[in-house]
């Protein structure tokens, strides 16, 4: 008797055993297909974008792929990117004397101007593309973000503010 009651308790921890490891052989085989399909939706998303400004492009879009993946929706942003007011201050000249204060305040000036047209510029220039691919798990559903950035190296820069 205590060696059945033995054996049971072995079978059932075997069972135990082989049932997570083939659960996680199934959540990592699907986390493969999912960052596959991101990857490739970044990578149509690229080839797509190619020659263009972002102001042509769809700000947000979204859909569902194709047979055999068809249980997985897919969201695409592109979002614009602010960059703080990057305030330079206290960039005094070589000046003496009363004239000082004067040419560090123009030179501040300056440099506040030419942040300010930077930060003005990077801001159009450059945008955030974030894929997500999403798909049901039980009775909720499941998410994998993938972003990166892209820098629109034809946007001319403007001396205007």
């Amino acid at each position: 008797m205590i060696a059945m009651a033995i054996m049971v308790v072995a079978f059932a921890s075997i069972l135990m055993l082989q049932s997570n490891a083939l659960d996680g052989a199934g959540k990592a085989r699907q986390m493969n297909v999912v960052s596959m399909l991101a990857k490739s939706l970044m990578v149509e998303t690229e080839y797509a974008i190619e020659g263009k400004t972002f102001a042509e492009f769809k700000k947000e879009d979204s859909g569902q792929f194709k047979e055999p993946h068809q249980d997985y929706k897919w969201k695409r942003e592109i979002k614009e990117i602010t960059f703080p007011n990057l305030n330079v201050g206290g960039a005094g000249g070589a000046a003496t004397g009363g004239d000082a204060a004067a040419a560090e305040s123009g030179s501040t000036d300056a440099a506040d101007k030419i942040t300010k047209l930077m930060t003005k510029h990077l801001s159009k220039a450059i945008r955030e593309v974030v894929v997500t691919i999403s798909w049901k798990r039980g009775k909720g559903e499941q998410s994998f973000t993938l972003s990166t950035y892209w820098v629109d190296l034809n946007h001319e820069f403007s001396v205007t503010e």
